[in-house]
């Protein structure tokens, strides 16, 4: 009977020590104060983040999700040189900004070491050496964006009202992890932020543009359209018109008119300065479908691939997508100059070595 008594306080000393351990490690990173960034800071492009974010540019690096190691942030030069292994994880919606990452995982749990005991589903921060990875909050979400000091999410909880429906809110959480705040009821693609406000197409009761304020809790319509998927550039929103069969347009902010870009059915899009990658939808039924792209005057159209392309993410250097129905692989083609297609076999290797 001893022997088993002192066989339990064994294993509870053993499980006290454990738990006090990752405590101290869940207090040590909270207790870092992380500087406040530029009120402007925004931590991704919009059509990067309408894109699934898996790619996201800052500073002479970019940061990758790499599907042949899971999903798994990978950083590398612009140029490709030097790739390697950041943070594990299933991780999407990557916004980088003062020498930090954030990002949502679906499964940063399995990631090793004593610091990741407590991680499961949820937005984090890592720092730029990948040493220090923070849980900022633990939620569901399917779109995220890092504006000034605040990560602002899609928030799926508890609908009181209907059990089967959840209710979505735009929240956000501060960079250090703290003051969770609600602003409004909806569930817009979250990304495009432009002077000092964040832009978004309502999805509850109308697809109009609406602006809000960083702090604000009242959204304010801009404009009536029926837009999907907004990109604020300038004094322009260039989006795609649910009205119009989807087809790419431009709406003037200083003078309520608008434009249009292409006239086939769009699935998704990417803009980058002044050039717009943008994947076609044969609406006849048949199987014309194809990534192109085009400027943003209307001039200049011209197909960069036959098919179905999903994922479309864009740097200085590259434009980077794969097949929809495939993550696997990771085709890339220079973003300005001569089309051509090739594979991103540097995301391969780079696991390989590892």
């Amino acid at each position: 009977m001893k022997k088993a008594l002192k066989t339990i306080l064994v294993i509870i000393i053993i499980v006290a020590i454990i738990g006090l351990l990752v405590l101290v490690r869940i207090l040590g990173d909270r207790s870092v104060l992380i500087p406040e960034n530029d009120p402007a800071t925004i931590g991704n492009t919009p059509g990067n983040l309408y894109n699934g974010g898996t790619f996201c540019e800052a500073d002479g690096k970019v940061y990758f999700s790499n599907p042949y190691d899971g999903g798994t942030i990978y950083v590398m030069n612009s140029d490709q040189t030097d790739i390697r292994k950041l943070v594990s994880g299933s991780d999407s919606f990557i916004n980088a900004a003062g020498g930090y990452i954030y990002y949502f995982s679906t499964s940063a749990s399995d990631q090793s070491g004593l610091g990741y005991v407590r991680n499961g589903r949820g937005i984090y921060r890592v720092d730029a050496a990948g040493k220090t990875n923070v849980l900022l909050a633990r939620v569901t979400t399917d779109s995220c964006m890092l504006f000034g000091s605040r990560v602002y999410y899609t928030n799926f909880g508890e609908n009181p009202a209907n059990e089967d429906v959840a209710l979505v809110t735009v929240d956000s959480v501060s960079i250090n992890g703290k003051d969770n705040t609600t602003h409004t009821k909806d569930h817009p693609k979250l990304g495009c932020a432009a002077d000092g406000m964040i832009y978004y197409a309502g999805m509850e009761k109308d697809h109009h543009l609406y602006a809000m304020s960083p702090e604000g809790r009242d959204p304010v319509e801009v404009c009536s359209l029926n837009m999907y998927l907004p990109i604020v550039s300038g004094d322009n929103v260039f989006f795609l018109d649910m009205d119009d069969q989807l087809r790419l347009k431009c709406y003037s902010l200083t003078n309520d008119s608008v434009r249009t870009i292409s006239n086939e059915t769009i699935d998704s899009y990417n803009l980058y300065g002044d050039i717009i990658y943008y994947q076609t939808v044969d609406m006849t039924g048949g199987s014309d479908y194809a990534l192109k792209r085009i400027r943003v005057d209307g001039s200049g159209e011209e197909v960069v691939r036959p098919g179905t392309a999903a994922g479309i993410q864009i740097t200085s250097d590259y434009v980077y997508f794969h097949d929809f129905a495939n993550d696997m692989p990771i085709y890339q083609t220079p973003t300005f100059g001569s089309v051509n297609v090739t594979t991103f076999s540097g995301a391969s290797t780079a696991v390989k070595i590892e």
